[in-house]
């Protein structure tokens, strides 16, 4: 076996001996190179002028430490003008000056550090037959230099969070290569506006639809071209597209049920349901989307629960939780959502009146605050909105319950509004034959 192989430079060191320990190994090593350079003026010497001793530690061999006892030389500058007049001689490949360690081990120790932090690198490195502390990672991380990178061509620009809900910075990317660039400690359109002005030259800026970003990146770099980045694209359209699916939550019920008379619906129903949804707010058709969700799982929970089939059979089936499965099994009607109470407030002096106008079929919200304003009100329209909104939730429904026959085969279970949306951006290889044949 050649020892030197294991040596960090084998053309500067000669290995004279080894001394085995009970727990480390101690090499025995002097330098050989031929001529060595002042460090001042960079001029090759051959004048000895004596040798000393250092102490390095080095890599571990198989978990067992190691220790160099290097003997290296000192030379006298024959450069005449050269203020130093003696110096040590330098091994770059092997160990740096004043150093204890060895170049190799500090960049074992340097990544550690930066790829497990201070304690949980330190109990890695320990398994690795390194001693170091996790407060000597630490100040590892903090004494590497920084790279000062140069301005990117495309950047993206988005905020992170120091503390989730409460603290957040900006973070900088370099998209071309995938890479952060710098931290901002806000997001205040200031300091990133500085940040751009300070480096020229980026071409394209990702962003999200943030004012302040747009506002900074306008008076930072007035000539890099805006963009929404692929993330908030990607998550906008999942957005808008789970919302066409939860107004068309019949329409999904449809292609999933594909047995059975029930998913049918008449030409005079669909009439009545679009009349209906074009007199309700947005609030209201979501709560209404909502409802028919539940109300169509009780339905099939109940329809499977006279099948004699047990609650876990049905959770299962349907692939819900066990305790929505027994409470909408064991209910005997429809479990509706309580509705919370809440305080009228400035609008309680204005209620008999109002309770008047709606018991007389007043359903207009513009005539009633019309009319209360004439009476004194004077607040924001939102207290009327929500008592006549909870007036109108209070109401029968003018949508026709579907009753369910009992020799009615159970239908697959429904797919939610989410995973349908995922599902029409979902790469077309990617899909399930099930999935593909829903999709068609």
């Amino acid at each position: 076996m050649d020892v030197t192989t294991l040596l960090a430079d084998p053309a500067a060191l000669h290995l004279e001996c080894f001394v085995s320990e009970p727990k480390s190994i101690t090499l025995v090593l002097h330098a050989v190179q031929s001529a060595p350079r002042c460090p001042g003026c960079n001029q090759p010497s051959h004048s000895l002028h004596s040798h000393y001793g250092r102490a390095v530690a080095d890599l571990p061999w198989h978990g067992v430490a190691i220790k160099l006892r290097l003997q290296t030389r000192k030379f006298r500058c024959c450069n005449q003008l050269c203020e130093q007049k003696v110096f040590c001689e330098r091994l770059p490949q092997v160990v740096d000056v004043y150093a204890r360690k060895t170049v190799r081990l500090n960049a074992a120790l340097t990544l550690l550090a930066f790829s497990l932090g201070g304690e949980p690198g330190a109990r890695t490195a320990c398994g690795l037959g390194l001693t170091v502390s996790g407060d000597t990672l630490l100040r590892r991380i903090r004494r590497t230099p920084v790279t000062e990178l140069t301005s990117p061509r495309v950047l993206g620009v988005d905020d992170w969070a120091k503390r989730k809900g409460y603290t957040y910075g900006t973070i900088l990317v370099d998209l071309g290569r995938r890479c952060p660039v710098d931290l901002l400690p806000d997001r205040e359109a200031g300091t990133l506006s500085a940040w751009l002005t300070a480096r020229p030259g980026i071409e394209i800026i990702t962003r999200d639809r943030s004012p302040s970003y747009a506002n900074a990146i306008s008076a930072g770099a007035p000539e890099a071209l805006q963009v929404a980045d692929r993330w908030h694209l990607l998550h906008n359209l999942g957005q808008a597209v789970e919302k066409v699916m939860a107004r068309k939550h019949r329409f999904i019920k449809q292609a999933c049920a594909l047995k059975g008379d029930d998913a049918e619906v008449t030409q005079d129903i669909e009439h009545l349901l679009e009349q209906v949804e074009s007199q309700m707010t947005t609030a209201q058709k979501r709560q209404a989307v909502s409802r028919q969700r539940r109300y169509d799982l009780y339905c099939r929970i109940k329809q499977l629960s006279r099948g004699h089939l047990s609650i876990n059979a049905i959770a299962r089936s349907l692939g819900i939780n066990y305790r929505t499965a027994s409470k909408y099994a064991k209910a005997d009607s429809f479990p509706e959502r309580a509705k919370r109470n809440q305080r009228p407030g400035v609008i309680a002096p204005f209620i008999p009146y109002l309770r008047k106008r709606w018991a007389e079929g007043c359903r207009s919200f513009k005539q009633l605050l019309e009319e209360i304003k004439a009476r004194g009100y004077r607040h924001k329209l939102t207290p009327l909105w929500r008592l006549t909104l909870a007036w109108r939730a209070a109401e029968p429904s003018q949508l026709p319950r579907k009753r369910l026959p009992l020799d009615v085969q159970p239908l697959p279970p429904l797919i939610k509004p989410l995973a349908a949306a995922w599902l029409l951006q979902k790469e077309a290889a990617k899909l399930k034959p099930e999935e593909t044949l829903y999709l068609a």
